[in-house]
């Protein structure tokens, strides 16, 4: 074989091993940029508003989001409210009122007859404008407060939850329970300052700030 065969070959060995090099490093290269970019996705996910919900939304762990959740006597207290708020007359709140146990709180005093006060602090004198709040104030799910003296389901459970965490509908749930300039209000500042409605774990209704003027 003569020299320029053999310088041929040799170019030619040489040429197919920096092919299978290049090759090799492009492997190399793709399969970095692959890893590079499924690591960037995860953190992506984990850094994503979707993410960032659960690690805030923490106070989902004390919302109440199904009725059967609720202790029975707790149950029954708010089906009787709820249906008398519903009925459009507020004469059925007083038989709820013979119900509990002892004269809930309205606005921070015992009132000897809530519903005469009710009647005339409504601005169409019979009481539905508190019905009204109260219907919507029931239709929401409660929050839990453990206390020295036990547990108080509180109604809404904006009452118990920073209110930059709520979500587009829970807002939208806001300004059916309060005015908008109201509820502006309560946005700008982070904290609801409405309606609330106070039970204990055996059913007993202990307040309502009605918030009616």
């Amino acid at each position: 074989m003569s020299i320029k065969s053999l310088d041929e070959n040799r170019s030619s060995f040489e040429r197919g091993k920096y092919a299978a090099c290049a090759r090799s490093g492009d492997h190399l290269f793709m399969v970095w940029q692959r890893a590079g970019l499924m690591l960037l996705l995860a953190l992506l996910f984990l850094l994503s508003p979707v993410q960032e919900g659960r690690a805030q939304r923490s106070f989902a762990q004390t919302v109440v989001q199904k009725f059967e959740q609720l202790p029975p006597g707790v149950q029954r207290m708010h089906g009787e409210l709820l249906r008398a708020a519903r009925s459009g007359e507020i004469e059925r709140l007083r038989e709820v009122l013979q119900l509990n146990e002892l004269m809930p709180l309205i606005n921070g005093k015992v009132l000897h007859d809530p519903v005469k006060v009710w009647k005339a602090r409504s601005k169409d004198h019979s009481g539905r404008e508190l019905l009204a709040v109260l219907t919507e104030l029931l239709e929401l799910p409660p929050y839990k407060k453990p206390t020295k003296n036990g547990i108080l389901y509180i109604w809404p459970y904006f009452a118990g939850v920073p209110l930059d965490q709520l979500n587009p509908r829970e807002i939208v749930r806001l300004y059916r329970l309060a005015p908008a300039s109201k509820v502006a209000k309560m946005l700008g500042k982070r904290r609801y300052s409405h309606a609330v409605l106070t039970m204990g774990a055996d059913g007993t209704w202990h307040s309502f700030e009605d918030h009616v003027r």
